[in-house]
């Protein structure tokens, strides 16, 4: 009997010691990534090739957008990102405001610059923005897309258990860019009542802040900003039951 009684103390003496050997190598882990972190430029879109300028066999036939970073910030082929225009609302405020005009599918990829395809947002009415195209100079900035089926149930802003490991996809992205600011968007698809839509995006965005914050000590309070869009920013239309789970969504995105 006091044999099994000290097999049991020495059992748990080394699940403790699995612990605590686990959270210093977590510990580790944050710091060393923190430590080689490189401020973050957002891209910018350099060029344009139009159809016109290639040869009719070199089968392109949309435009391809050259952007100025590529392989070396983390920029791969497949990849989408998010893309906006600056725009000087009124002379008395400090910055220029950010307006989402679409998405960039990258196709080519290396080390100084990437290629890739222009996808344009089907909600821009605004009159500032005279182009709803690409143009020269706009900002191509890095997301990352969560899947909200295994963040929360159907219609429920409280996260799962089983969100740990999208969790991990969001630090690696972080450390990827060092950002000095981090915005967390809410999206949903549009069934149900639109305001009701647009408070779980809200919610959502505010439950995953508050976990990473919480979770992770590269990010902090003052570099991330949770917003909820409900139903107005769908990445595809809301025609079938897949579309819509491709816009039931986090997106996760490098600001600045």
């Amino acid at each position: 009997m006091i044999r099994s009684f000290k097999m049991r103390i020495k059992h748990i003496a080394l699940t403790l010691l699995g612990i605590l050997s686990t959270l210093e190598a977590q510990q580790d882990r944050e710091i060393a990534l923190i430590s080689t972190k490189i401020k973050f430029d957002p891209p910018r879109i350099l060029a344009i090739l139009r159809p016109n300028d290639v040869p009719s066999t070199g089968g392109i036939d949309v435009n391809d957008y050259f952007i100025n970073r590529g392989q070396e910030l983390n920029i791969k082929r497949g990849d989408k990102l998010n893309v906006y225009r600056e725009r000087r609302v009124h002379p008395s405020l400090p910055r220029s405001m950010r307006i989402f005009i679409g998405t960039m599918k990258i196709h080519e990829s290396q080390n100084g610059s990437s290629m890739g395809r222009f996808e344009a947002s089907e909600k821009i009415n605004l009159p500032i923005i005279k182009y709803k195209v690409p143009m020269k100079g706009d900002i191509v900035v890095p997301r990352l897309i969560l899947d909200t089926s295994v963040l929360f149930s159907t219609g429920d802003a409280s996260l799962n258990p089983g969100a740990v490991g999208e969790f991990e996809r969001v630090a690696e992205f972080v450390n990827n860019f060092s950002p000095n600011k981090l915005i967390i968007e809410g999206h949903t698809d549009s069934d149900g009542d639109a305001d009701a839509n647009m408070a779980l995006s809200v919610n959502r965005a505010d439950a995953v802040v508050q976990y990473l914050v919480e979770t992770y000590t590269f990010i902090n309070a003052s570099m991330i900003e949770s917003r909820g869009y409900g139903e107005t920013q769908p990445i595809t239309p809301n025609d079938t039951p897949e579309n819509k789970t491709l816009n039931r969504r986090i997106e996760v995105v490098i600001w600045e």
